[in-house]
């Protein structure tokens, strides 16, 4: 019989992840995953044998499961899964939305949460920005160096309005790889995608219009609307499929919808990645009522299963969709360089932004476009991917063997962030208040609808905005605030 040969697939020697708690997750992904509530799990000479590595690491890793209720150990018997395994399925409902158009108020709530977490230093899971050591910060430190060398270039004046000629041109060529074809002139550089959305909805609405969005959706979205003066019509958002198109289409036959903005990749908060069918029905839908369709896809490059997913864009044969995207998730946040592809000529969206702030920071883009030109960014995406995966899957874990019974847990397919709907009775603003006693701090579901009260029992986690041991400790925490 031939011996298998070991897998030591994705196995890596210079990480801060050690090599026991490497193996911990591809057994997670490749065996526990799989296998049936008190099943028996290989022993650890045959996980010793399958990694080509020592009994003594083996050990390490199935301790490594067992601190995080994965695997538990039975005396001269050997390692096994839990009888009670909650289903990986159990995700989150979404609640009927408030069917009228309605003005939004959220940025008053927005800035309360946010300004509670700096009173004290706290762990902090509610920004959605990935921890540093997940950021190819080394290489994007480097390729500064290079360009400080040239200070009169880099640093002697603005950019032009449209943005860098370099970094233009550098993400036309990433994007063409996505099917969304542009010449680099349609590429409006912008500081980060909410100033991206900001104009596209300028660009297509007034104050008073009606603009469709995903419910749940992305504060920032609705302070967009709010600060335009627009009203939001929330639609129901499946955590698997998308928003729905039925009640979408019933609300564009009675009443006229101008924009509809919403999140088809990554979504933020559910994580979902939307069918390619559901995005083709969503852009006809649009087509027919005359609606505009404003897509975010700031986690487009951040997708678990298919570095190829289709934005709304690369399947818009109508001319309806303008994108707009950022590096703020994929490279730094620091950097607020975003971008928008109008569906219209540029001229006018370009007049806008220099009525903004003229122009974005020439050293961000020129960074960006150089990370673009020597494959730095692509390599760096594929790579966070996987990691966000398994941060992911480790922290729904976490919180559902650490939160109460009946707690409900997004599945994303791309991004960090995870979406927990909480069992009766509790609510998330008053759990926030408690947490924040014990130095964590995470975002109730109050702040993703203009509807009071929709998502009261509903909280949002980022997986990777600490070590992963600091997560753990987070969700423990909360854990002990029920």
């Amino acid at each position: 019989m031939r011996k298998q040969m070991p897998d030591q697939t994705d196995l890596q020697s210079h990480t801060p992840n050690p090599l026991y708690k490497q193996v911990g997750r591809k057994l997670h992904e490749r065996v526990i995953q799989y296998a049936k509530p008190d099943q028996k799990l290989p022993s650890l000479r045959q996980v010793s044998e399958r990694f080509d590595i020592s009994l003594s690491t083996a050990q390490s890793a199935y301790q490594y499961l067992i601190d995080q209720g994965l695997v538990v150990v039975r005396p001269r018997s050997g390692y096994y899964l839990p009888k009670q395994v909650v289903p990986s399925t159990l995700q989150p409902q979404i609640p009927a939305a408030n069917p009228a158009a309605e003005r939004v108020n959220v940025s008053e709530l927005m800035i309360h949460m946010l300004s509670l977490s700096r009173q004290k230093p706290v762990i902090n899971l509610g920004t959605a920005v990935p921890e540093p050591g997940l950021l190819p910060l080394e290489a994007l430190a480097k390729i500064q160096r290079q360009i400080s060398r040239k200070p009169q270039w880099a640093y002697g004046g603005y950019s032009p309005v449209g943005g860098e000629p370099l970094l233009q041109q550098a993400l036309s060529q990433h994007l063409q790889q996505r099917e969304v074809h542009c010449t680099p002139e349609q590429l409006l550089i912008t500081n980060g995608c909410t100033e991206a959305l900001r104009i596209a909805l300028g660009e297509c609405t007034r104050p008073g219009d009606v603009v469709a969005i995903e419910s749940p959706t992305y504060f920032t979205i609705l302070q967009q609307l709010e600060s335009l003066g627009l009203k939001a019509l929330e639609v129901p958002t499946s955590p698997e499929t998308g928003i729905d198109l039925d009640h979408l289409a019933s609300m564009m036959s009675a009443i006229r919808v101008d924009a509809c903005v919403v999140n088809p990749v990554g979504h933020n908060p559910l994580g979902f990645v939307m069918p390619e069918v559901q995005k083709k029905a969503l852009i006809e839908l649009c087509y027919r009522h005359g609606t505009r369709l404003i897509e975010d896809v700031i986690y487009l490059d951040l997708s678990y299963t298919d570095y190829h997913v289709r934005s709304l864009r690369s399947l818009d044969t109508y001319g309806i969709v303008s994108q707009c995207g950022s590096f703020s998730k994929s490279l730094s946040p620091a950097l607020r360089v975003g971008w928008l592809l109008p569906a219209e000529d540029t001229h006018s969206a370009t007049a806008r932004k220099f009525l903004n702030n003229v122009s974005v920071s020439t050293p961000c883009q020129l960074s960006i476009a150089y990370m673009l030109e020597q494959g730095l960014y692509q390599k760096s995406v594929r790579k966070n991917a996987a990691q966000h995966k398994n941060r992911v899957h480790q922290t729904r874990e976490w919180v559902l063997r650490y939160f109460p019974e009946g707690t409900r847990v997004s599945l994303p397919q791309a991004g960090f962030v995870l979406w927990i709907e909480l069992p009766e009775p509790f609510k998330a603003i008053s759990l926030h208040e408690r947490a924040l006693e014990k130095g964590v701090m995470f975002l109730p579901g109050d702040v993703f609808s203009p509807t009071s009260d929709l998502y009261s029992r509903y909280l949002r986690i980022n997986c990777c905005a600490c070590p992963e041991e600091e997560v753990l400790e987070g969700i423990k925490r909360i854990g002990r605030c029920f």
